[in-house]
């Protein structure tokens, strides 16, 4: 038979269990209700539309780097490089003024204020021979000009008028269209010291009625002296180029100046 339970008991224990706050068991010590707690790590307190990343530990100072005025590089003036003075010519006006012409530094022949004019009395002492593709030719006259650099005598050119050859026509025309002639190119070199005087090579033709020769052995110009007046014009002592030819026309001459054998370089 089941034993009576008695009717008190159940209420005794649910008495006994309320006397005891709600989380606390025996031997632990009581911590504040979570009313009570202060706010969470992390919450935002913040104003509005702002955030806070939420941080753990102790929070470490933010070490700012600063520059130091005193420590930056300066340009020592004594280490620059200075321009000497005396090694630059400056314009006092503050620009570069250019000259237009080109300044060459070569020996001119000597005076030449006297090359002017043109006679066609061609002194004595010219007597050349040889031959050329064209045949014998000999000349017993001869006259001087030259290549002109900004109006000055750069190099010397000769021409010898044969016999048959009227000198009037070919100082004019220098194509042989009256008689033989010798027309050479003497390649001196201005810018040595003595200038036209000394053995130079040359480029020459023979031209006959229209024709034009080239000479049978290499050619050389061998100029011995400036005779005559270069310092002024003198008709009566017009400038003069004394030596000799060498090679397959060969021979000594006396040249006297002509101006209608100058051609002139224009520089741009």
């Amino acid at each position: 038979m089941p034993t009576r339970r008695s009717p008190f008991i159940l209420p005794l224990v649910l008495f006994a269990c309320t006397d005891r706050p709600l989380g606390d068991t025996d031997g632990s010590t009581a911590g504040p209700s979570t009313s009570d707690s202060p706010p969470a790590t992390g919450t935002n307190t913040d104003a509005p539309g702002t955030a806070t990343v939420p941080t753990t530990g102790t929070p470490q100072p933010t070490t700012a780097t600063t520059v130091d005025p005193s420590a930056t590089t300066a340009i020592d003036p004594s280490a620059t490089t200075a321009i000497d003075p005396s090694d630059t010519t400056l314009d006092p006006g503050g620009t570069t003024t250019f000259d237009p012409q080109p300044k060459l530094d070569f020996f001119l022949p000597g005076p030449n204020h006297g090359l002017s004019g043109c006679t066609l009395e061609a002194p004595a002492g010219t007597m050349v021979s040889g031959s050329s593709s064209l045949g014998p030719f000999a000349a017993q006259r001869a006259w001087f000009g030259y290549v002109g650099f900004d109006e000055e005598p750069f190099t010397p050119v000769l021409m010898f008028v044969s016999p048959a050859a009227d000198p009037a026509t070919e100082l004019q025309d220098k194509n042989g269209s009256s008689g033989p002639i010798l027309f050479a190119d003497v390649s001196t070199d201005p810018f040595l010291e003595g200038s036209w005087v000394g053995t130079w090579p040359m480029s020459a033709n023979v031209f006959a009625q229209g024709m034009l020769g080239e000479l049978a052995r290499p050619d050389a110009v061998v100029i011995d002296d400036l005779a005559g007046n270069w310092s002024s014009f003198d008709p009566a002592d017009p400038p003069r180029l004394v030596g000799s030819l060498q090679g397959g026309i060969a021979g000594p001459f006396d040249a006297v100046f002509c101006d209608k054998l100058n051609v002139f370089i224009i520089p741009e």
